[in-house]
């Protein structure tokens, strides 16, 4: 399914089309001043979601606002639903930055279908709060698993994470029409479901194209350090080449351990591993420990040269998504038998 260009539908005509979000909900809704906009099949009593955002329940902040685990009542058998809640908030009425984040991320994302992309289940919008529900990630974000203190990914999953991901980034850049650019991919918007499939998340940067490869030009720039590339900040034009190169140091990321940020004397990991690369030095003494190891030298070695492409200085130089995806999607080959090879001479 294409993405179109739209914003949120009317919550009348919406409300007509889901025949599983009752009127009696609605009407709750309205009552204590919410406005419902759902874009799935909702079974689950969406009324009740903003009294449930308390501390206790809170899994992640951000610079637009929180993220709450939320359980739900199915209003159909009794059965709960876990869902995810990002909570866009400001003291008093909303500020016009994070009124655009919400409308980019809604009018976007409610038009998108893909396995590797996160859901919006709906959006609740209040006077001085609105929500964005979506489906909730078990495993949660991927910088938590690479940078945080939870037990480190081995490779076989590092490389399903990277392909997932891939396969989302494809999608927005060569099968939406007008083509998406997320202009903030980075391992904290990567998010990972109970079998670690990773769907691109939080699209409050993203903007659509008016044609293929031909760049937008922003009014300021954002993103996050370590992810932005070298040309966004004088020429303040971007295409999909600014996610390709967030991608890319995602890439790095996975293969040598370290944070975006963490770049010694160059600064960023991007520029580290650009610097290491082109002086010749040995690949496998900057893989990250918890893999170099593990007997799969010459997938690393790729992933982490295609990273160092993707983090190219030239726009031009770096590789489309649809490119990265196919090389990802060769090294997941590889990597697949030497895995079952591994678990056949286990078994002997």
């Amino acid at each position: 399914m294409r993405a179109r260009r739209r914003y949120l539908p009317p919550l009348r005509q919406l409300a007509m089309n889901n025949n599983h979000t009752s009127a009696a909900e609605f009407m709750k809704a309205k009552r204590e001043g919410w406005r419902i906009t759902p874009f799935q099949a909702l079974n689950f009593e969406v009324a009740d979601i903003s009294h449930r955002l308390t501390e206790e329940n809170l899994v992640g902040s951000g610079g637009s606002g929180h993220v709450h685990r939320v359980t739900c009542t199915n209003w159909h058998n009794g059965s709960t639903t876990v869902v995810a809640v990002k909570q866009i908030r400001s003291v008093g009425s909303l500020d016009e930055k994070l009124e655009r984040e919400f409308e980019s991320e809604a009018s976007i994302l409610c038009n998108i279908r893909h396995n590797n992309i996160v859901k919006l289940l709906c959006c609740l919008s209040g006077t001085e709060s609105k929500l964005l529900v979506y489906d909730y990630m078990d495993n949660g974000s991927l910088d938590r698993w690479l940078h945080g203190d939870y037990v480190p990914l081995d490779w076989p999953t590092r490389v399903i994470v990277a392909v997932g991901a891939a396969q989302g980034l494809c999608y927005m850049h060569h099968e939406c029409s007008p083509p998406i650019i997320h202009r903030d991919v980075k391992t904290s918007n990567i998010l990972l479901d109970l079998e670690f499939r990773a769907k691109v998340a939080d699209f409050g940067l993203a903007r659509m194209l008016a044609r293929a490869g031909e760049p937008n030009t922003m009014s300021a720039v954002a993103g996050s350090f370590g992810y932005m590339p070298p040309e966004y900040a004088y020429t303040m034009k971007v295409n999909e080449k600014v996610d390709v190169f967030g991608f890319g140091v995602v890439l790095l990321e996975l293969t040598t351990g370290k944070k975006a940020n963490d770049g010694g004397e160059q600064g960023s990991l991007a520029e580290w591993a650009g610097h290491h690369y082109r002086s010749g030095a040995n690949i496998p003494n900057a893989m990250d420990v918890c893999i170099r190891y593990a007997g799969y030298t010459d997938e690393i070695e790729t992933m982490f040269r295609l990273g160092v492409q993707c983090t190219a200085n030239s726009p031009s130089s770096r590789p489309t998504m649809k490119d990265v995806l196919q090389i990802l999607l060769k090294c997941s080959e590889q990597t697949l038998r030497k895995s079952r090879l591994e678990c056949s001479m286990d078994f002997r």
